[in-house]
């Protein structure tokens, strides 16, 4: 098999990376009970995810075409029906304007949001119909009543009510789009939907089956628009409960429409961190993920089957000090240790050992061999400081200029390095293998630990690049994550004098106030849905939407192309002004990050970052 045809091959197997291209997979860990029962429960929940994260294939899992697929459900007499719509924004951007008040658009959008949950509750009798194969099993429900509450008119049977739905939708959209004297009639918000989940009851086998009604992407709803379907979640019951898929930071809204009443957590609705929840469970869910893609693989070709362990080989950290070069950084320090016979408890040490301890006491041999002497004598303050600082010294070892600074390998670290996002854990697989086929290498070998920092390095470009396009700050958001990128890259690279593995940052505010929180928590807001940067509560959380109630970090896809720590570590402080100018005056706002050692911020740019090189000038 050539080459050409390997990668084809491999394409099919790992390059599909949409979401619909994972359900198998992500379903069989949402399907375990400790995940699955919050969503499958008869209860509203809100599942906050970002792209990748498998928000949507959970959702589409719970729908009633997923379970169907999946062949999950008897719908014969089912516990549970999903009914899933996407928020479009197009569609509901167009909802807006000063061409009608507030109170109007209220009420016209409610009308929309009913006919759109009606449709699809009613597209699932149909479906129902069909694979059943029996025309009865609706033969109970009243579509002339349903009609009327719709303000469709007459509605003898469903296929007549979806064509009035329909009919009724477009009447709606292009009078939004021309506001002609001929005003549709507008429903009243939610009394269409209690009636129709009453009349599903009747569906054979129904009579005691809970429906969703699934709402992905509601972050694309206006504030307003937010306001009104958190109406429908509050008031929601019965047999019907909402399921929501938003990103983090897209649910903006908890309020309904009466502004003294508000979404309460969990007596409204369960809340569900799709990272958080899964953050344990997530290494062995994609080596799962990977390995049963891998036992596709045409073996003839490959050899024996393929297990991720094996694959990507990871290191441990004296491991890769060694790969790194560590043995030429000490080889006069040792040099000098065989002088003295009384030393060799000193000699007997790692190479990494030595270099972490010689840096620490600035080259000088006399401080290095004495606090080396504490170390080997298991001294606990030795022990502690070489442990602090044993991983982030490896970012210095190989020096400035180094094509690989750093290696990002092995099954754990590629995992972690995705913040729980099977996306891309998938991509980061796809691009080892493509680096090892490059390499002229069996994929049946184990992939080499600078291959797979290649690899590593391509995704986090990649992402890097795509941020661009996201939404009408992504420029914006290209250009903080390259600066803040920069910033953690000079620290990561120059150990000695600051924080180990710093890469994490908290916002302040100037006193007096500069105008400049707008628009800092907008650029926040966009990095965290956009998954430029992550989030953690902070040390003083207060509200969720306080930005400085928080601490920030670029996603740990970018870890390998900028070259600092994908560990969660230490943080420093940003005001919201600096952070605001990374993204227009880069080099000035670093060194003014920077502080004290603001001098690093001349240093060149990795060959990596070499691309960039006009705009850190």
């Amino acid at each position: 098999m050539t080459s050409q045809s390997i990668a084809q091959n491999l394409e099919q197997l790992f390059g599909s990376f949409r979401a619909e291209s994972l359900h198998d997979d992500v379903y069989r860990l949402f399907n375990e009970p400790e995940y699955f029962y919050y969503l499958a429960a008869p209860k509203s929940c809100v599942l906050l995810g970002g792209r990748g994260s498998g928000k949507t294939t959970a959702l589409k899992c719970l729908s009633y075409e997923g379970q169907a697929a999946l062949r999950t459900s008897d719908f014969s007499n089912p516990s549970y029906v999903g009914l899933y719509s996407r928020i479009n924004t197009n569609t509901v951007a167009s909802f807006n304007g000063t061409e009608l008040t507030d109170a109007a658009w209220n009420r016209i959008f409610g009308h929309f949001i009913n006919l759109m949950i009606c449709e699809e509750a009613a597209t699932y009798i149909r479906w129902l119909r069909q694979d059943s194969q029996r025309l009865d099993v609706d033969g109970s429900v009243n579509y002339n009543q349903l009609g009327k509450a719709l303000g469709l008119g007459q509605c003898s049977n469903l296929d007549e009510f979806l064509r009035n739905i329909e009919s009724a939708r477009i009447d709606l959209e292009i009078y939004i789009n021309n506001f002609d004297e001929d005003a549709p009639k507008i429903s009243p918000l939610q009394t269409p939907i209690d009636l129709l989940m009453r009349e599903l009851q009747k569906l054979s086998g129904h009579e005691k089956t809970n429906f969703f009604i699934i709402l992905d992407e509601y972050e694309n709803l206006l504030a307003y628009q937010q306001r009104l379907v958190n109406t429908l979640i509050k008031h929601a019951g019965g047999n019907y409960y909402f399921k929501i898929g938003v990103r983090e930071l897209g649910w903006r809204e908890r309020a309904t429409l009466n502004p003294a009443e508000v979404l309460i957590s969990p007596a409204d609705y369960e809340r569900i961190r799709i990272e958080e929840t899964l953050e344990r469970e997530f290494p062995a869910f994609a080596k799962r993920v990977c390995e049963a893609r891998l036992q596709a693989v045409d073996l003839q070709s490959y050899g024996s089957p393929i297990e991720v362990d094996m694959l990507l080989p990871g290191l441990s950290i004296k491991e890769e000090a060694a790969i790194l070069g560590v043995a030429k950084r000490v080889a006069d320090f040792r040099s000098f240790l065989t002088r003295d016979s009384e030393l060799k408890v000193v000699r007997d040490l790692h190479d990494h050992e030595l270099f972490v301890f010689l840096e620490m006491a600035n080259h000088n041999f006399d401080a290095a061999v004495h606090d080396l002497k504490a170390y080997a004598a298991g001294a606990l303050p030795a022990k502690q400081r070489y442990e602090n600082y044993a991983y982030s010294f490896l970012f210095s070892i190989s020096g400035k200029g180094a094509n690989i600074a750093k290696l990002y390998c092995g099954h754990s670290v590629l995992a972690k390095i995705t913040h729980q996002n099977i996306r891309f854990y998938m991509q980061l697989v796809n691009e080892c293998i493509r680096e090892q086929i490059a390499a002229g290498k069996k994929i049946s070998e184990p992939i080499e630990p600078n291959l797979q920092t290649v690899a590593a390095r391509k995704v986090g470009l990649s992402y890097l690049k795509e941020l661009e396009g996201v939404s009408t700050q992504g420029g914006s958001l290209a250009k903080l994550l390259l600066g803040l990128g920069r910033v953690f890259q000079l620290l990561a690279s120059n150990p000695v004098g600051g924080k180990p593995e710093c890469n994490q940052f908290e916002l302040t505010s100037k006193p007096g106030g500069t105008g400049a929180e707008r628009q800092a928590e907008a650029l926040l807001t966009e990095a965290v849905m956009h998954l430029a940067l992550v989030r953690t509560p902070g040390t003083k959380l207060t509200t969720e939407t306080d930005i400085r109630s928080w601490d920030y970090a670029p996603h740990p896809i970018f870890a390998p192309y900028f070259g600092f720590s994908h560990r969660r570590k230490r943080k420093m402080s940003v005001s919201e002004d600096d952070l605001i100018s990374l993204t227009y005056q880069p080099q000035e706002t670093i060194k003014k990050i920077l502080g004290r050692r603001f001098r690093l911020a001349d240093d060149a740019l990795p060959a990596q970052m070499s691309m960039f090189d006009e705009y850190f000038r």
